[in-house]
């Protein structure tokens, strides 16, 4: 039986569980999935252990996407560029590290906006590190106009845009009305409002014309402050669960040998045990 789980720090916000084992029943897979919240300190020993008892592989979630870089023997193109993978594969008695998140939040974008024009937006990015890297990465492989990454740390994120080319901006938060005054699609990729995690940044979107989409990677609660406050406004707003699906999608191939699909009896699923789970 094929063992796998996600590891973080907090974990109890992740609802990757709830997708595997969907998959693993619609497919009659015997196989198991399970999160696991693992202290920095014991990182490096707890992936030696887990792929000695014959894991197929783990996700990685906050605040370890970097972190577990360093403990892979063989790296995909996107995670060799980021330094940053969401997604260890165990095979052939290496580690092999992979970057879903990035592809996995455009696929997300263009399962509700199917005919956007990523040349035509300007994009805020909140935040600046491993899901932020990796969501800049395919932004731009999408030709994307412009992007201002908005981060606390401004070496961080003046690290990013050195490496990501001349389409890329920092903002310092500090001066968030002036990144976000030109941006017509702002991304928060930050755990800001997750379950478990710390507090949203106050946006009055009302005060930014030019916004026309907001994007939340955060998926649990379903509904973040920032979504509210960006619906209030008039403006589109897109939450993180078809993100986590799509990334998904190519762990579950590599932890089970075959390949799912995201479908509306899946996402109804999940939004179910979010709202019971709001609801508890």
């Amino acid at each position: 039986m094929n063992k796998a789980a996600v590891i973080g720090n907090p974990i109890d916000h992740s609802w990757s569980p709830a997708i595997h084992e969907f998959w693993l029943n619609e497919k009659k897979i015997e196989g198991s999935y399970e999160k696991i919240k693992v202290e920095k300190e014991n990182l490096k020993d707890f992936i030696s252990e887990v792929k000695e008892k014959g894991y197929s592989g783990l996700n990685v979630t906050v605040p370890y996407k970097e972190e577990v870089y360093q403990y892979c023997d063989v790296l995909s193109v996107s995670a060799q560029k980021l330094k940053a993978v969401n997604l260890m594969e165990f095979k052939n008695n290496l580690v092999y590290g992979h970057n879903t998140d990035g592809d996995g939040f455009v696929d997300s974008i263009l399962d509700v906006l199917p005919n956007i024009s990523f040349k035509k937006n300007t994009f805020a990015v909140l935040g600046a590190g491993g899901a932020a890297k990796s969501i800049i990465h395919s932004l731009i492989k999408n030709k994307a106009q412009k992007i201002i990454i908005i981060n606390r740390d401004i070496k961080r994120a003046e690290n990013i845009a050195e490496k990501s080319g001349k389409a890329v901006a920092v903002c310092p938060n500090e001066k968030i009305t002036e990144g976000l005054r030109e941006a017509s699609f702002v991304i928060n990729a930050t755990s800001m409002g997750m379950k478990g995690g710390p507090p949203s940044t106050e946006i009055k979107f009302s005060s930014f014309p030019n916004i026309q989409c907001f994007a939340d990677i955060v998926y649990n609660p379903g509904v973040t402050q920032l979504m509210e406050g960006a619906a209030a406004a008039d403006i589109k707003v897109i939450g993180g669960l078809g993100m986590l699906i799509n990334q998904a999608i190519p762990a579950f191939e590599a932890f089970f040998s075959e390949r799912p699909k995201n479908t509306k009896a899946l996402v109804a699923f999940l939004e179910n045990k979010i709202q019971e789970d709001k609801n508890d």
